[in-house]
């Protein structure tokens, strides 16, 4: 697994992902701006302690105040990285770097774990891309008949189909439609995607 840090001042959310994802880490990619002595230290803080555990990293300087920088240098590691796992520590670093590694992972449609953690340490939220990422289906009032009867608790493409009187066979193709785009899984349960995707558009 690829892990991404957004690096500013301080390094100690790195340090706590770090120790969270432990020998699963075969790669460490840094992201921020180190001009300034603070960010600095803090890089040659944090690989100093990357050195100690021994994983490859890689520091990717950008310019903190030219989004476009940002987004084309993280997402050309991202690219050349293509078909490994990602996960994307944002805790630390300037807001528009953050910012812009997550649009590099939004612009090069490779999926990624998102991960925060809260300034007082006491929650990491972590989501994938591919929850919050725009679907490619134009949702009609079938599927959201169907994502809400899912809600409901209905998971058999019949009692789908009874409930919202939508026909078998029309129920079976959108049953597919929404798998395909990930708001359902293979059980046909609502994934965190369709589950947003629904109370944005739902009723």
């Amino acid at each position: 697994m690829i892990l991404i840090f957004t690096l500013g001042f301080d390094e100690k959310f790195q340090y706590r992902a770090l120790m969270r994802h432990g020998k699963n880490v075969e790669k460490v990619i840094i992201v921020g701006s180190f001009r300034e002595e603070k960010a600095k230290k803090a890089l040659e803080s944090l690989t100093n302690f990357i050195k100690t555990v021994e994983v490859p990293y890689e520091v990717v300087d950008v310019d903190p105040i030219d989004f476009e920088n940002i987004v084309t240098k993280v997402g050309k590691v991202i690219l050349q990285n293509a078909g490994k796992e990602f996960v994307a520590n944002l805790s630390g670093g300037m807001r528009l770097i953050v910012l812009g590694v997550f649009s590099a992972f939004l612009l090069t449609g490779i999926d990624a774990v998102i991960e925060i953690e809260t300034e007082d340490f006491t929650k990491v939220y972590q989501f994938k891309m591919s929850d919050v990422t725009f679907t490619s289906l134009s949702l009609t009032k079938d599927h959201l008949a169907i994502l809400k009867a899912i809600k409901d608790g209905y998971s058999s493409a019949n009692s789908i189909s009874k409930t919202t009187e939508i026909s078998l066979t029309t129920t079976w193709r959108r049953l597919n439609e929404l798998k395909k785009e990930k708001l359902i899984d293979d059980s046909n349960k609502l994934t965190m995607k369709g589950k947003l995707l629904l109370e944005i558009y739902g009723p």
